[in-house]
C-alpha cells in the first residue's frame, strides 16, 4: 500500500544539464551522509522521513525547508509550487505549500513549527528546480523557528538516515534511479 506523500510517477522527463527523470542529478559536491537506491542524502541537514523533506538551520532562528532527491524522483515531475504566503504561522506536521504534479497535489509538509518567512520564487516560477538541484538552488521556504531543530522530534541525521528512507523507499515499491 505505501505510505501518503509522493508517489512514483509514469514516464520521463530530460532535464537541462542533460540528466533525465529517472536518474541523479550533477553531483553537487559536499559531504553525503548515505546514498540510498541512488538517491544521496547531504550530511549537512535533517531529514524527515515520512514528509520527504529536508530541514538545514542557515542562521539562529532561520531554517531552510525543501523536497529530498527520494521525493524529486518519486515525483519525477513538479509542475507548480504554491507556497502559503509569507508571515503565515504553521504547526508541525502542516503544509506550508503545495506541489502539484501530473496528476495530483501534494501537502509539503514541515516537522518543524514556525512562521514562514520566505518561499523560493525562483521554483515558484520554474518549479523543476526541484528536481535539478533538490538540496540547493530547488529549497522551498524558509521558517522563523523558535527551537534548534536537534530538539525536533522526528527528524533524523547522521547513522539513522539511511535506515530510515531504506524503509520509506520499501514501502513505496521504490527500486531506486539509475546512476
Amino acid at each position: 500500500m505505501g505510505r501518503p506523500g509522493f508517489k512514483p510517477g509514469k514516464g520521463r522527463q530530460t532535464f537541462l544539464g542533460g540528466f533525465d527523470s529517472l536518474s541523479l542529478p550533477p553531483d553537487q559536491g559536499g559531504t553525503v551522509v548515505a546514498r540510498v537506491r541512488g538517491c544521496d542524502f547531504p550530511e549537512d541537514r535533517y531529514y524527515h522521513a515520512r514528509h520527504n523533506v529536508w530541514v538545514r538551520s542557515e542562521e539562529v532562528g532561520v531554517a531552510t525547508l525543501g523536497a529530498t532527491s527520494y521525493g524529486a524522483a518519486l515525483a519525477v515531475e513538479f509542475l507548480a509550487f504554491v507556497p502559503k504566503p509569507d508571515g503565515t504561522i504553521v504547526e508541525a506536521d502542516r503544509a506550508v505549500g503545495l506541489l502539484e504534479l501530473a496528476k495530483t497535489l501534494i501537502s509539503v509538509r514541515t516537522p518543524v513549527p514556525g512562521t514562514v518567512i520566505a518561499s523560493n520564487q525562483a521554483v515558484v516560477k520554474r518549479p523543476e528546480t526541484i528536481n535539478e538541484d533538490p538540496y540547493g538552488t530547488g529549497w522551498l521556504v524558509k521558517l522563523r523557528v523558535s527551537a534548534g531543530l536537534d530538539q525536533v522530534p522526528g527528524l533524523l541525521s547522521g547513522a539513522a538516515v539511511a535506515p530510515a528512507f531504506e524503509e520509506a523507499m520499501r514501502l513505496d515499491n521504490f527500486e531506486g534511479v539509475r546512476p
